[in-house]
């Protein structure tokens, strides 16, 4: 027995010394962190342990990394990112570091869903002068006045689809009223006017009558004195507003630059704000102007100097441009297979990967995943014929990409065929380019060939940072962009309107590259506008190949593709046109493209489009101006689908094509397609980019499409309807995967407490929305009201038991002082519609729990705490509130409250 109780503690003493040897070494783990933004990718977020930068998200939105800590110990993780235009708040995590296994190392995996609200800024102004204290009235809820900069932030979740009613006013100022429609980041200028108003005064004067003065005679022999020479007058001095604004341009869109540093005479009066824009008070006199120095580094030019005077409002606008350009974000949309008779899907998947691997290595271009370029399309409502046609430069994809290449492969006898097509925001193709591919081992080698002559057409932007002589730099190179000896770039200068504002660029010349560098190039005049002068700031941009073509051929000729069967042919937009090998342009949405030429000479032409038959033909032409036109032949599948339920209105591309089921089909051209399925009711909206590669699309029987109900939908129907219980049937019914289950449970609790007086229940779903992994680190901007609603929960559960259970009571009021706490330093977050309630109900809420927590338990410390909250009530009581009569009552009572709280102190 002795010995088996010694052998058992020296296996216990071994383990401890085990254990204590292993504590002292660190662990390595890998973390995986997946990061979305409102369900979608979010790159560029950084991601923290315990509080050191681990690294950033790719375009994925996707870290991993390996990295060694005490096991044991616990690890904090957090997410952060700033969008322009988004308010989005951390996301934090924790865990316990297991003891890994020998040789294994542990895997953690997090998703973590970042949430935001949005805002927009409204800039009002009187000739480009800001206007401070402005009244801005946003459906029908007023009290909200810009700051000294002439601005105010708008936060929101969402906006009304016909826009808000905007209303804005000032004394001295007519007003100004409109309906509109702003994005995220947006910063919408309101130029109001100054109201002429001439006042007419009438001033009667009466004579006076004197007595008559006598004069002697010597005394009008007396000369009369000259007068003295009067001294000039010293000019005044006038105080006057000064507004400087600071952008930055790239590829057609505008940002603010922020942190400017300003100098009035060597003197630094700020910086500039977020929205780059800083405003500042001058006094000076009226004849002397006074230096305006404007430092920007890490930007081109790093100082600009100009004058002011002082002269009521001014505003002063520059451009500047980073040191080294930002790379440009290019999306893959990707290859469809344009032979249907062929399964090409391997190819298709070898050439978007070798295509991937060839343009990223260049720090010039981003990659955007395909996933989410698709995806942000069909939330911008796009489609690659609209893409192609008008391009998204005014669209919300312009915050997406910059650049989005597709293209298709056509299989024959002598091997394959692969067309790829280069769109920019604009809506120009700068690229289309056809290669010839014998065998699947050469896609490699093609992939190289057209990331090549991508980057040597595409119109990159730069700008001069230096001037030796005659010659200039430019801030793009060989290496990344590709610059050689040769190319030539259009001289380009910004343009204003009477303001100073910004209203885009025109062209004033031309510059070559004589010499290349790595990271820089020099470049010299060709020519440049009279009374022009190349600068150090200045933007100019790679002219094509097929612009310095068309401008050394001087006769054209008109194309003209129409596609379809006749008699019903129409115009042909995307038809992308080589002449003897050389892609020289692609038709518009009439279905027309001049194209360069040499008279008289024979050509080879090949038209080519994605779902229909290519056109290779010889042809001539005889006078400048011809027109000729060339039919082409469409490729299409017979498109079959059914949905549960049936009757839904079938959309291609925002086309309505028929109605479920759809047995028979219907024809739809070749490509990728935006498919959309419509029963209403209370179902969602079904819709998803497919592409149509084959004879036939089959979505029946065990492929039909399936609704989803739209219990968000439902339940508000039946509230309107006053039948609470089917609202809360249907906001119960709102499933995890949902989108709308935060908000639908959130309504859920609300209805529990405010319907049914039902707290526990209330007080259950707020909390679980609030306890979501999405939720959990407190998304304060989104859910800040959901604390104000939970706390008030507990208040009224803690009021329900004060006679049954004081304790249980108190336990309820200490928590709903705890989450109207959390409520009260996030109310800058509460949305616009609510805030004067949401106020309200925080304070409110907050006092009455301290006061009732204090009858309860007589703690002393709580005297002086219930007195705060309850002054805290009064100072921050709404302005808007005090006329109506629920209110009235409510502060009626509160008074009474405070002096009870008053009396006992």
């Amino acid at each position: 027995m002795v010995k088996q109780i010694i052998r058992l503690i020296f296996i216990l003493l071994s383990f401890f010394l085990i254990f204590a040897c292993e504590t002292g070494k660190k662990a390595e783990f890998e973390l995986q962190v997946k990061v979305t933004l409102d369900g979608k990718f979010a790159s560029d977020a950084r991601v923290l342990i315990d509080g050191d930068e681990l690294g950033i998200t790719d375009n994925s939105g996707y870290l991993s990394k390996r990295i060694k800590k005490q096991p044991g110990s616990e690890i904090h993780v957090s997410v952060h990112k700033e969008t322009r235009g988004y308010n989005i708040e951390p996301w934090k995590d924790s865990f316990v570091l297991k003891l890994p296994k020998d040789g294994v190392v542990d895997t953690y995996k997090f998703g973590a869903a970042l949430k935001s609200e949005k805002y927009f800024t409204i800039f009002v102004s009187e000739d480009g002068s800001p206007i401070e204290s402005a009244s801005i009235r946003i459906d029908g809820e007023s009290g909200a006045k810009t700051d000294e900069n002439g601005e105010y932030v708008y936060n929101y979740q969402s906006l009304p689809e016909k826009g808000l009613d905007l209303k804005i006013s000032k004394n001295g100022f007519s007003s100004w009223h409109r309906k509109v429609k702003a994005k995220p980041g947006q910063i919408l200028e309101v130029a109001l006017s100054i109201k002429e108003e001439v006042k007419e005064a009438v001033v009667v004067v009466k004579p006076v009558k004197k007595a008559p003065v006598g004069v002697t005679p010597a005394e009008k022999m007396i000369p009369a004195k000259a007068p003295a020479k009067a001294k000039p007058p010293k000019s005044r001095r006038i105080r006057s507003t000064v507004s400087v604004v600071t952008r930055t341009y790239s590829y057609g869109i505008l940002k603010p630059v922020s942190r400017v540093i300003v100098h009035v005479n060597g003197k630094q009066i700020g910086k500039t704000n977020s929205k780059g824009a800083l405003t500042f008070k001058y006094k000076g006199r009226i004849d002397k102007e006074a230096k305006l120095t404007l430092s920007a580094p890490g930007y081109i030019p790093a100082k600009w100097e100009t004058t002011i005077a002082a002269k009521g409002r001014q505003t002063v606008h520059r451009l500047f441009y980073p040191e080294k350009p930002k790379p440009i974000k290019v999306g893959l949309y990707g290859y469809v297979n344009n032979s249907p008779e062929e399964d090409l899907s391997e190819v298709l998947n070898r050439i978007e990967e070798a295509i991937s691997n060839n343009m990223f290595i260049y720090s010039s271009f981003s990659e955007v995943p395909k996933a989410m370029l698709r995806d942000n399309m069909m939330r911008a409502s796009l489609d690659m014929e609209t893409v192609s046609t008008k391009g998204w430069q005014k669209t919300r994809l312009i915050r997406t990409v910059d650049m989005i290449i597709s293209g298709s492969v056509t299989k024959d006898d002598s091997g394959m065929t692969i067309e790829t097509t280069v769109n920019t925001a604009n809506g120009n193709i700068i690229l289309s380019q056809i290669n010839k591919v014998r065998k699947k081992k050469n896609i490699k080698n093609t992939a190289k060939l057209i990331v090549k002559n991508i980057i040597d057409q595409f119109p990159f932007e730069g700008t001069i940072d230096a001037i030796e002589e005659d010659r200039y730099r430019l801030n793009l190179g060989k290496l990344d962009y590709k610059i050689r000896r040769g190319n030539e770039f259009s001289y380009t200068v910004a343009t204003s309107n009477s303001s100073g504002k910004f209203t885009g660029f025109r062209e004033a010349g031309m510059l070559k590259v004589n010499e290349t560098e790595d990271a820089k190039s020099w470049v010299k005049i060709v020519a440049v506008n009279e009374g022009d002068e190349v600068k150090i700031g200045d933007r100019i941009v790679r002219r094509r190949y097929l612009e310095e073509e068309k401008a050394a051929t001087k006769d054209s000729f008109t194309l003209l593709a129409r596609g379809g069967l006749e008699p019903d042919a129409q115009p042909l937009w995307g038809v992308n046109i080589y002449i003897n090998n050389t892609w020289v342009g692609t038709t518009g949405s009439n279905g027309r493209a001049l194209v360069p030429v040499r008279l008289y000479e024979e050509h080879d032409i090949l038209l080519s489009r994605h779902g229909y038959k290519p056109v290779n033909e010889t042809f001539s032409v005889e006078k400048n101006k011809e027109v000729k036109e060339f039919a082409i032949d469409i490729s299409s599948a017979l498109f079959k689908v059914d949905s549960v339920p049936s009757g839904a209105v079938v959309f291609i591309d925002g086309v309505e094509i028929g109605t479920t089921p759809m047995i028979d089909g219907k024809l739809v051209n070749f490509g990728f397609r935006k498919v959309k399925l419509s029963v209403g009711g209370e179902y969602r909206d079904w819709e998803k980019i497919m592409e149509f590669n084959k004879s036939e699309v089959d979505r029946l029987d065990d492929n039909r499409i399936v609704f989803l109900k739209d219990y968000m939908k439902i339940g508000k129907m039946a509230e309107q309807n006053g039948n609470i219980d089917a609202a809360i049937m249907a906001y119960k019914n709102t499933e995890r995967q949902s989108p709308d289950y935060s908000k639908a449970h959130c309504r859920l609790a609300q209805l529990y407490m405010d319907e049914k007086k039902d707290y526990d229940q209330a007080v259950r779903e707020f909390e679980n929305v609030l306890s979501l992994p999405e939720n959990r680190q407190i998304i304060y901007k989104q859910f800040a009201v959901t604390y104000t609603n939970l706390g008030h929960a507990y208040y009224e559960k803690g009021n329900q038991l004060v006679q049954k259970d004081k304790r249980a009571a108190a336990e309820n009021f200490a928590k709903a002082i705890e989450k109207l706490r959390i409520s009260k330093q996030n109310i800058r977050f509460f949305p616009n519609l609510q805030f004067d309630e949401a106020v309200h109900d925080t304070y409110y809420y907050r006092a009455i729990s301290y006061h009732k927590l204090y009858l309860i338990t007589k703690k002393s410390s709580l005297l002086p705490k219930a007195d705060r909250a309850w002054k805290e009530y009064f100072d921050f009581f709404p302005k808007n509130l005090e006329g109506k009569s629920a209110f009235i009552q409510i502060r009626s009572s509160a008074e009474k409250h405070r002096r009870q709280i008053k009396d006992l102190i």
